[in-house]
């Protein structure tokens, strides 16, 4: 069993996770049994403006040699002068069955909450296939392609939306592992198969740096592009994170 401790020590974020990256949240390694890890990040402010922000993210894992389960979970809290500016909560969790040695299929179900971002709450269940490609031991391929109903509830200015969509999701996810490093690409695209016009769009990039046999540091970029997101919130917006990975 291993676990491993994630402390953020630098992030920007602007809206809820309209879409969310799959592959930064499976195991890295192919190890039997449970592993685990843990994410906690704290900002403040103080001067003209007191503000404070924390973040905390565990991630179970769990593996034999046809089936994998993971799970995770964040919450974050903000203030600023003593007035809460954002509480998000964050759920999912994932079966795969590995029946061939490229193709595996994945069940999930996923919630989440994000008031200060008019999201009442969103929940979904979805299934899907994955295909993964070696072209050498640096270079792997990852493509999935799969479906999935949500039930999303918003509230703008004390009045409440709501709506039930189904949608393809589709996702090419591209990892490296160069000489001292590991780059990772990965872009989403989830329209709605009732309403072609309502899409969303992911693409993020992710940087791992070792500072020592226990310790890394890892640089993310992202950028979400959303044609009909909650009213009062921008279609695109980007986030940027840098965190200190510490593994014992």
């Amino acid at each position: 069993m291993r676990f491993t401790l994630l402390a953020a020590f630098s992030l920007l974020s602007f809206t809820a996770q309209a879409i969310t990256n799959v592959e930064e949240k499976r195991a890295a390694d192919d190890q039997l049994g449970w592993s685990g890890k843990a994410e906690v990040g704290f900002d403040a402010e103080s001067g003209n403006n007191e503000k404070r922000k924390w973040n905390l993210g565990l991630n179970g894992n769990w593996q034999d040699d046809n089936k994998r389960f993971f799970t995770w979970g964040s919450r974050s809290y903000e203030s600023s002068n003593g007035e809460r500016t954002d509480d998000d909560t964050f759920i999912h969790s994932r079966l795969v069955l590995n029946r061939r040695e490229i193709w595996s299929e994945e069940f999930y179900a996923q919630y989440e909450r994000d008031p200060f971002a008019a999201l009442a709450h969103r929940a979904l269940v979805g299934a899907g296939m994955r295909y993964q490609h070696a072209f050498d031991e640096q270079t792997r391929l990852y493509q999935g392609l799969g479906f999935f109903h949500e039930e999303v509830r918003e509230r703008v200015l004390d009045e409440d939306n709501s709506s039930q969509l189904t949608r393809l999701s589709l996702y090419t996810h591209i990892q490296w592992r160069l000489a001292y490093s590991k780059l990772q690409s990965t872009l989403y695209f989830q329209p709605s198969v009732d309403e072609p016009s309502d899409q969303r769009a992911l693409w993020q990039l992710a940087l791992t740096l070792p500072l020592g046999t226990h310790t890394d540091i890892k640089w993310q970029w992202q950028s979400r592009w959303d044609t009909r997101p909650p009213e009062g919130t921008e279609y695109h917006n980007h986030q940027t994170q840098l965190k200190l990975v510490v593994r014992f």
